[in-house]
């Protein structure tokens, strides 16, 4: 949802990718079009796909290889599967070389790529170091060089954490920003999301305790305002944890609607307002 979020905020200026790493499924979860390697329109200047080791291997031989269709059928081949998901960190090279494609020579002045969970997200930027190590010269030498100098341009590239103002997800986003770091690559923003905001003080809800003989929706709206007071402030302790860091904070609140379009909408409006503010 955050990363729909940044691509429809970006999409309001700029031709816009939404580059998703899901495979499990065949219709984006937000915009409800179909997720497939090519790009498919979800929006006004948006667009969504899903990025795919096997077909960017298969498009970049289709590119670069002389009468490459004869390749065809041992790439689509189990043996060539087995022999790549078995070689550590082919499907991230080959991934990553399609979002430095999509960077430097698509249609596209945004790519906005909805990476996988953190450990996985490690291994991800970690492979192109890796390959420069393992592989001295060639192709492979050539285009990890590439990707590697992408990454670790903060012009080109930046790392929007998001994390939940939860102890635990805290720290996860915490010992991730320190890892991006110590690779040089650019971090920041870091959003926090589905932040619940204090509306009610404590004498508030103490006078709402003290209601005598509260009916049943009024008794379940007391409830509701007492236990959404403790969690802000459950929240709020978290977030010190966060406190002179180095990343910007902001905030995408807690919004309860189950239409993806109107939550859309509403999380856009909100991390519009604080980009405008700087």
């Amino acid at each position: 949802m955050v990363a729909s979020t940044i691509a429809d905020l970006c999409a309001r200026q700029e031709k816009t990718v939404l580059v998703s790493f899901d495979g499990q499924t065949d219709r984006h979860p937000i915009f409800d079009v179909p997720l497939a390697y090519e790009p498919q329109e979800a929006a006004s200047n948006l667009w969504v796909m899903r990025v795919d080791a096997f077909a960017a291997i298969r498009e970049y031989v289709h590119r670069k290889v002389p009468f490459s269709g004869i390749y065809d059928t041992f790439l689509k081949s189990r043996m060539f599967r087995d022999f790549a998901e078995a070689a550590p960190g082919f499907e991230e090279l080959m991934c990553l070389g399609k979002l430095y494609d999509l960077a430097t020579d698509s249609e596209f002045s945004k790519v906005v790529f909805d990476a996988p969970a953190t450990g996985h997200l490690k291994t991800l930027i970690d492979v192109p170091e890796a390959t420069l190590k393992a592989v001295l010269v060639g192709p492979l030498n050539h285009n990890a060089r590439k990707i590697q100098d992408l990454l670790i341009n903060p012009e080109r590239t930046r790392v929007v954490l998001t994390t939940l103002a939860e102890e635990m997800a805290v720290r996860e986003a915490l010992e991730l920003e320190a890892f991006l770091r110590e690779r040089r690559m650019g971090v920041g923003p870091m959003i926090i999301n589905q932040r619940v905001s204090t509306r009610f003080g404590p004498e508030e809800i103490q006078a709402l305790a003290s209601v005598t003989e509260p009916g049943p929706a009024l008794s379940a709206a007391i409830e509701a305002a007492r236990s959404e007071c403790e969690l802000a402030a459950s929240q709020d302790e978290s977030l010190q944890l966060l406190e002179g860091g180095k990343c910007t904070l902001w905030q995408l609140p807690r919004i309860i609607d189950h239409e993806p379009a109107a939550l859309l909408n509403g999380l856009v409006a909100h991390l519009d307002a604080q980009v405008n503010d700087g």
